[in-house]
């Protein structure tokens, strides 16, 4: 079984089409996970494709890579709805550029919440499968390319901008982005709670950010999303984040210009 489909199946929570699956219930860390696998001979007796799951869920899961569980909105409040209906568009086929517009009646701090949230998730999954050939030697310095590089600056450890690897510049933005989004005075998740009147801005760093993670990965290791055939599923990813970032101008000009020749071409 290939990654790119475990990667398929935990952002959908349904298998790739095309081959017989089997569900498997897989208790990792302390976290219960509903993997699909492809079945290879009998039921019940899938040794390959159980091996082949289990070093995907090693690879995706190891604890020195980035990836976290899920962040997940509280089923009934408002913020759990435009979740859905976001999911709901993105899964009808719609164009992306008409998925990411504010619905009308829907407040625009919520719509920009949902999505940060599920960025987050989407991409720290991403650099997640290819983490390990993300390395203090591959990668010893955050760039993108020989022309840009990406210093780590925050108000505990790096108080000034700091010159860090790839690996950890990742590890510290994920940290920092799933603190923010559990600081109920940022995130607010109770009804009634408004957001800070700099949420936008705050949105706005953390989306910045995470483009970096685009750029790193796409100049650096686009061969590791050819080799798992997760080249489609990326582009989607990436297409739908900057029409969103694009859409609310979110996320200054001169900060996508890593990607501007690509973006052209697969943005049209």
């Amino acid at each position: 079984m290939k990654c790119r489909n475990l990667l398929f199946a935990l952002e959908t929570g349904v298998p790739p089409w095309g081959l017989l699956w089997v569900r498997s219930r897989v208790r990792m860390d302390e976290m219960t996970f509903h993997i699909w696998y492809p079945q290879v001979g009998a039921p019940g007796q899938q040794p390959q494709a159980q091996l082949a799951m289990a070093l995907c869920l090693k690879q995706v899961f190891a604890k020195d890579k980035t990836f976290r569980p899920r962040k997940r909105f509280e089923p009934g409040t408002q913020r759990f709805e435009l979740y859905k209906k976001a999911q709901a568009s993105l899964k009808s086929g719609l164009d992306l550029r008409s998925v990411v517009r504010l619905p009308p009646g829907e407040n625009i701090d919520d719509w920009i919440a949902v999505h940060v949230v599920d960025f987050f998730n989407r991409i720290n999954l991403i650099y997640g499968t290819m983490a390990e050939r993300c390395s203090e030697t591959s990668c010893p310095v955050m760039a993108g390319g020989p022309r840009y590089e990406y210093r780590w600056q925050d108000e505990r450890q790096y108080r000034r901008p700091a010159k860090l690897s790839a690996p950890r510049y990742m590890a510290l933005l994920m940290d920092w982005i799933e603190g923010l989004i559990n600081d109920e005075e940022v995130f607010p998740t109770r009804v009634g709670v408004p957001f800070p009147k700099n949420f936008q801005q705050v949105c706005t760093k953390i989306l910045t950010r995470l483009f970096r993670v685009f750029v790193h990965v796409y100049i650096h290791h686009f061969d590791s999303i050819l080799s798992m055939g997760a080249e489609a599923h990326v582009n989607t990813c990436y297409k739908h984040f900057y029409y969103f970032i694009r859409e609310f101008s979110l996320v200054d000009q001169r900060e996508l210009e890593p990607l501007r020749e690509m973006t052209e071409r697969i943005c049209h």
